[in-house]
């Protein structure tokens, strides 16, 4: 039996639609920096192109181009992400490979050792696709429709080889917004959070239109690292999740409550530093520590409280 070891060019292309690529740095829901298809310091494969080209880390406002993040993306895949798909799936088939990588991309490398990956190494493709779709599909405890989206496109791949076609959803005749969901779903989930946060008064229909272009520009307008376009395109996207898990509810909201707020979401992900996790002292040190760490990772959100407050 031949394994499958390199990623195809259909597979890249849709991974790159489900990850979307953004040009310059923006922050993942985590506060992490990101940049290309969903580029971080946490690749070992990024880290160490990045590295060797700038020699240093990835820091606000580092551009990267299109046909180079292309490159890395198949290299991430192919030396990275699929080196475990390899050694725990052992894929016979093109789109198997595709879509395994796809998930392990989105979720990590230890994914290839969860139940739908044993499914699938096992030679189930239809046993690992059902369990695909339960696999992954929240943030912070919220179930996210582009996750579920992602989740059911990967399983299509896994269980029939079919590849997705994305196609992109206007909003405005000067914009188009390339979105991992279903439009409906999807636009739902952030008229919610935009009306959540203040920006967004209509009706929560799910339908692109330019209200909610309007509403996606006054929140740009809000975070420093954002282009003002009224494009709800990664980077934007990631920005809105950030702001819902930072955000105590609506425009008003106080530093204080963001940063309350932003503790819970850290506690979720697990991405707080082991400093922050343990620290000796009580619980007033712990306090301390953890408050000027979230004060850092969402420091978008806190300049967002900072700009509401002056201008109210």
């Amino acid at each position: 039996m031949t394994v499958i070891t390199k990623l195809s060019p259909a597979g890249a292309a849709d991974l790159g639609a489900h990850e979307g690529f953004v040009s310059r740095t923006y922050r993942c829901p985590a506060g992490k920096l990101t940049i290309g298809f969903g580029f971080t310091m946490s690749s070992s494969v990024f880290a160490s192109y990045w590295k060797r080209k700038h020699g240093r880390s990835l820091k606000p406002g580092d551009t990267i181009s299109r046909e180079e993040a292309e490159k890395l993306l198949i290299d991430l895949v192919n030396y990275e992400y699929g080196v475990t798909v390899v050694d725990k799936i052992k894929p016979s088939k093109q789109h198997h490979f595709d879509g395994a990588g796809s998930v392990c991309f989105n979720l990590g490398p230890r994914a290839a050792g969860w139940k739908w990956a044993k499914a699938l190494a096992a030679n189930d493709p239809r046993r690992s696709a059902m369990l695909l779709r339960k696999t992954g599909v929240t943030a912070s405890g919220r179930r996210l429709p582009g996750l579920v989206k992602r989740r059911e496109a990967e399983a299509r791949m896994i269980e029939h080889g079919i590849y997705s076609t994305y196609k992109a959803i206007r909003v405005e005749p000067s914009a188009s917004v390339p979105l991992a969901a279903p439009a409906d779903e999807e636009l739902k989930h952030y008229q919610q959070i935009l009306t959540r946060i203040g920006h967004y008064k209509g009706q929560i229909d799910g339908l692109p239109g330019p209200r909610t272009s309007a509403a996606v520009r006054a929140f740009q307008r809000t975070q420093p690292n954002l282009n003002v376009d009224g494009i709800l395109g990664t980077a934007t996207a990631a920005a809105l999740d950030r702001a819902q898990a930072a955000s105590d509810g609506g425009g008003t909201a106080t530093i204080g409550a963001v940063l309350s707020t932003a503790g819970t979401a850290a506690a979720a992900t697990s991405d707080a530093p082991e400093w922050v996790l343990w620290v000796g002292g009580g619980a007033a040190a712990l306090a301390i520590v953890t408050g000027v760490y979230l004060a850092w990772t969402y420091r978008d959100e806190v300049r967002a409280a900072i700009k509401r407050g002056v201008t109210k």
